[in-house]
């Protein structure tokens, strides 16, 4: 019996490792398609040096692939469609704002890239998560925003549910940084270094 449970824990163990390992840091992010909805395209105009929401604008909805950003320095912060995930990584977000990263006009050398997983919403809220997405793209009209209706990235990069995750990227699509769940001030101050030190070596290439 204990022989058949040791089996049985190993094989689980072994199951969550394969999906962790999806991500590796050091190696190319796994290339996925988001169909629906996808990437929110809003109506902007520039303004002081940055893109801003039109008055009167609208949003619309285009597929998005994750190798579209290539040749940019960028930050990939996927969180479930849940009450209080977001704040999970507040900390995170106010250091990435506070750092005044170059991404504000449409070709900047870098993109911050929230995936909202849609399809991990509680029954009835997904219409209420994406109307709140929506009004945060408007606010910050020059970050890319994917609504993932079918939780594709949550799926083919093995990351948890009802979580948040940060992956930094490289131009060339490199892994950087990952981790999941909350993290530390330590792990906060690496992050954000690595965007700037990859900005630098991307400037200088």
């Amino acid at each position: 019996m204990k022989k058949i449970i040791f089996i049985v824990l190993s094989f689980f163990l072994f199951s969550v490792n394969a999906m962790a390992s999806n991500i590796q840091v050091g190696k190319k992010l796994p290339e996925i398609q988001v169909k629906s909805d996808g990437l929110l395209v809003p109506d902007y105009e520039i303004k002081d040096n940055k893109m801003v929401f039109k008055k009167d604008g609208d949003i619309h909805f285009t597929e998005w692939n994750s190798t579209s950003c290539s040749g940019r320095v960028k930050c990939i912060y996927h969180l479930a469609a849940r009450n209080g995930i977001d704040e999970i990584n507040k900390p995170f977000i106010d250091a990435l704002i506070k750092a005044n990263l170059p991404e504000k006009l449409p070709d900047s050398p870098y993109k911050t890239i929230t995936i909202l997983n849609l399809d991990d919403a509680l029954w009835g809220t997904s219409s209420i998560a994406k109307s709140r997405f929506k009004k945060s793209q408007k606010k910050f009209s020059f970050a890319y925003y994917v609504a993932d209706e079918d939780g594709v990235a949550q799926k083919e990069w093995g990351l948890k549910k009802n979580n948040s995750a940060v992956i930094i990227l490289d131009q060339n699509d490199k892994v950087l940084f990952f981790k999941e769940g909350k993290l530390t001030p330590k792990e906060i101050n690496k992050a954000v270094t690595l965007i700037k030190d990859s900005l630098k070596n991307n400037s200088n290439s």
